[in-house]
């Protein structure tokens, strides 16, 4: 009798469907991580935007703009948010916007950011905002899913 050598074609098969479900479990956490991150980089976009939103009300000047007694807290462009400049001066590169906030500004200014079409699908249009209380805390909240929120964004589904 002749000794077989090599697998079996059930056992192949076996190996090819073990690779397809782990490769697609694989594909699924790295989107799930590519919308966590996109999330997480525009919550610090708008962030960075907290400290001069701040100044700007300590100095008492509300009005945005460049004029005097007027403050620009110089918000930059992002490929993922969407919205124009506020101030009139500034141009933004094409297929950029910037995080929005109220003009004036006022002891309860909500900077906000408005996912464009350049984000994850699943993100599309959906907000993320810091809102200043009077106390002068800051929160964040957001009507993305909750699962892509980092740690100190709470989900808030009236956006």
């Amino acid at each position: 009798m002749k000794k077989m050598h090599g697998f079996t074609l059930i056992e192949l098969m076996i190996v090819v469907a073990i690779i397809g479900v782990l490769a697609s479990t694989a594909l699924m956490q790295y989107q799930n991580f590519v919308v966590r991150s996109q999330v997480t980089r525009v919550l610090m976009e708008a962030g960075e935007l907290r400290l001069a939103v701040e100044q700007c009300l300590n100095d008492g000047t509300t009005k945005i703009g460049n004029g005097q007694n007027e403050c620009d807290p110089r918000a930059s462009g992002s490929n993922i948010i969407s919205g124009a400049s506020q101030n009139p001066e500034i141009v933004i590169a094409a297929n950029t916007g910037v995080v929005q906030f109220p003009n004036p500004l006022t002891e309860e200014t909500a900077l906000t950011a408005t996912f464009n079409n350049s984000a994850a699908s699943i993100i599309h249009g959906k907000k993320l905002i810091w809102q200043r209380q009077k106390s002068g805390s800051w929160y964040c909240h957001s009507n993305a899913a909750e699962k892509f929120l980092p740690s100190g964004c709470k989900y808030d589904a009236s956006l």
